[in-house]
């Protein structure tokens, strides 16, 4: 009876490759693509109820990359000290990435770096001083000796420094952003609205630097030196997490402010408002404006849109998959309701199957406006069985049964 078990299982085996080798080819598979940086629900600035007095200005949810309010976002202007934002990325990142260069590195104070003029801690040719007092004084007394410290200890000049800042740009999507110096004293260093929120919401990204950023007053060089912070939000505005206020002759006064509340993670930009107290206002303006009228929206995903798919000449006949990003929408209050979800995927693939391949695609539409889209990718790698190991594998299967 063993013997007959066998022969039919070998004849089943052959019988089946036969039909498992047939030329079925999948329909349809999308090659992955680079996803879209950022989702604007913006409308006019007049029609939104929500007045600014900046010349440029942005509402922009920092999890999602929303744009929420947008009042010339998109123009160039000159930014001032908020240039130090990049410097302080960079060297958040350095931070994170070299083990060597750590809060307490004691760096060295060049000769260029004391000559720097306008805001300082007014720091000594060769004084040595740590990384962590540096940051304090660059994020909250936008201090350009300490700026131009960091940059040295980082890139060994600033000329290599501005080139990474440059480049770091770049890679963000800073698509109109162009850097000179480090510390933003000179004024061609340029930017817009959209591209310095999301330049802050890169930084909330490093948790290590919210200490700093929502410092209302210290000190640095064992008290010789007052710091204070010219984003007076930090000391009077719920949630806040940062970032910098500046001012200068040819920018006006300008500001990124960020604040979380209720899953929302708001930065609000002005760049060139009149004076000091319209760039608090106009931020406080704006995250108000976001916080009270809009929510964030975790829809649940179709189970049919993420079940596993059929693969052709696979050695597994199928393969999970996935959502790429986060499927959260931010909207207004009181919407969710008007939100639908549709999908679109292959019926199945031929193998071999990489791992990340494109099957599909989720969008989420509010009656006939498509609000975000979001791809439906395989799990992982199938590799194409080839005769030996099909015949192996059913064998098997079936004389274990």
């Amino acid at each position: 009876m063993k013997i007959i078990k066998n022969l039919t299982a070998i004849v089943l085996c052959i019988a089946t490759l036969s039909l498992f080798f047939a030329r079925v080819y999948a329909d349809g598979i999308i090659t992955p693509e680079t996803e879209a940086t950022a989702l604007d629900i913006s409308n006019e600035h007049k029609k939104s109820g929500l007045s600014v007095t900046a010349e440029k200005a942005v509402l922009y949810e920092a999890t999602t990359n929303t744009i929420i309010f947008n009042k010339n976002a998109n123009e160039k202007a000159p930014i001032s000290h908020l240039t130090k934002l990049m410097t302080i990325l960079l060297t958040a990142e350095k931070l994170k990435t070299d083990k060597d260069f750590t809060l307490n590195r004691k760096l060295i104070t060049s000769s260029e770096a004391n000559s720097k003029q306008g805001s300082q801690i007014w720091l000594d040719v060769g004084e040595k001083i740590s990384v962590k007092e540096l940051l304090k004084s660059v994020t909250i007394g936008n201090a350009n000796d300490a700026c131009f410290v960091l940059a040295e200890g980082i890139s060994g000049n600033e000329k290599t420094f501005v080139k990474a800042m440059n480049e770091r740009a770049k890679s963000l999507g800073m698509k109109n952003t162009t850097f000179v110096d480090c510390t933003g004293i000179s004024e061609s260093n340029i930017s817009t609205a959209k591209d310095i929120a999301i330049l802050s919401a890169e930084l909330l990204k490093h948790n290590n630097l919210k200490g700093f950023f929502t410092t209302w007053m210290d000190s640095v060089r064992g008290g010789k030196a007052e710091l204070v912070n010219l984003n007076t939000l930090v000391r009077k505005y719920k949630g806040i997490s940062g970032l910098k206020a500046c001012a200068s002759d040819k920018s006006g006064n300008c500001i990124a402010a960020s604040a979380s509340r209720n899953n929302l993670n708001l930065i609000a930009v002005a760049l060139k408002t009149k004076d000091s107290d319209s760039r608090e206002a106009d931020a406080r303006a704006m995250l108000d404006f976001g916080f009270e009228g809009y929510d964030m929206y975790a829809p649940e995903i179709p189970k049919d849109a993420t079940e596993p798919i059929n693969v052709i000449h696979g050695f597994e006949l199928k393969t999970d998959t996935y959502v790429d990003g986060t499927a959260k929408l931010v909207v207004k209050r009181g919407t969710t309701g008007d939100i639908s979800i549709t999908y679109d995927r292959v019926s199945k693939l031929e193998a071999p199957v990489k791992k990340n391949t494109k099957i599909g695609e989720l969008v989420f539409k509010m009656g006939s406006k498509e609000l975000l889209k979001r791809n439906i990718y395989t799990k992982t790698d199938v590799k194409r069985i080839d005769l030996v190991g099909a015949f192996g594998k059913l064998l098997l299967s079936l004389l274990k049964n």
